[in-house]
């Protein structure tokens, strides 16, 4: 049985075959200027896929680096103004040791109740300390009200008749810095500065503002101080306060221990993301331009011998 190949299946198949050749030196030559392996998923459907899950989850990735970057900085800004305020309750600490000896004057104990109340002052502002975008650090959710102010009252302060009222609330602000671990990022006035607890973490009864200005009050007051009721209990609520930041700093210091570690093993994950995204798209360039070379002596070769066979005729042969 013969079998006829008219003039028309020859071109169209001659011109496949070129079209075909041209379309993957396009690919090829696409490939190389992008140093990609996968340009578009039909390069390798299954390859493509999988870039795509990694892809995807590097990005995931990518966010919960920058939460963490984040929560690093408002962690650190935190316990810089948490040290200030360790700082001047060490130095009113200090100045009210001294203030307790007998061999004072009175216009000497005055004097350290002029510097204690200066100090005082420097406590209430750094309790109303705002961060880069005009919010309260120390606010709770309530972090556009500027939390402390004077209430107005007459002394003796405590909680229940406080020197300094606190417009804010409890809440902790947190965010999420891994697919499960969430993390707080703040810590309330209200358990900073308003409910003072000594070593044992028992809640003293006064703020640290109530402490202080009792303080004051007492050394203002003519006549001998260290051997009052109330300065030992001033002195004590001072202390208590002294305890009560150091164990707010100490959970701060944890988050950011914890931190550091999240943001190595992100890291980590990330070089690893990247790694299986080159392996299933980067290119092997001596291989491809090698296949570049080869398609284009094919192109040449194919296209030589299809011009040579539409020229040929019956008649040649006649």
């Amino acid at each position: 049985m013969s079998m006829r190949v008219s003039t028309a299946q020859i071109n169209s198949s001659g011109t496949s075959g070129i079209v075909r050749l041209q379309s993957d030196l396009y690919t090829q030559q696409n490939q190389i200027s992008t140093g990609r392996r996968v340009v578009t998923p039909k390069d390798d459907p299954v390859g493509a896929a999988q870039a795509l899950v990694v892809t995807q989850s590097q990005s995931v990735n990518a966010l919960f680096m920058k939460n963490q970057e984040t929560a690093q900085t408002r962690l650190n800004a935190l316990d810089a103004t948490l040290d200030g305020v360790n700082n001047e309750l060490s130095a009113i600490y200090e100045k009210a040791v001294s203030a307790g000896n007998g061999t004072y004057s009175d216009a000497e104990r005055a004097a350290v109740a002029n510097e204690l109340e200066q100090r005082l002052g420097s406590l209430i502002s750094l309790a109303n300390t705002q961060d880069g975008t005009g919010r309260y650090v120390f606010g709770g959710f309530q972090s556009t009200t500027k939390p402390f102010d004077l209430s107005g009252n007459a002394s003796p302060y405590s909680l229940a008749n406080p020197y300094v009222s606190y417009a804010g609330d409890d809440g902790v602000q947190m965010l999420q810095v891994t697919a499960s671990v969430s993390m707080s990022i703040s810590s309330p006035g209200s358990e900073v500065f308003m409910r003072a607890k000594d070593s044992s973490g028992n809640v003293t009864g006064n703020s640290i503002f109530d402490s202080v200005k009792n303080m004051v009050d007492l050394l203002r007051t003519p006549g001998p101080s260290g051997t009052s009721p109330v300065y030992a209990n001033s002195l004590a609520g001072i202390r208590s306060s002294m305890d009560s930041i150091s164990q707010v700093r100490a959970t701060v210091g944890s988050s950011l221990s914890s931190l550091d570690t999240l943001s190595n093993t992100s890291s980590d994950r990330d070089v690893q993301y990247k790694t299986q995204l080159s392996n299933l798209q980067d290119l092997d360039y001596a291989s491809a331009i090698t296949s570049l070379s080869q398609k284009k002596i094919q192109l040449e070769a194919s296209q030589t011998t299809y011009m040579m066979i539409a020229k040929l005729s019956l008649f040649d042969h006649l």
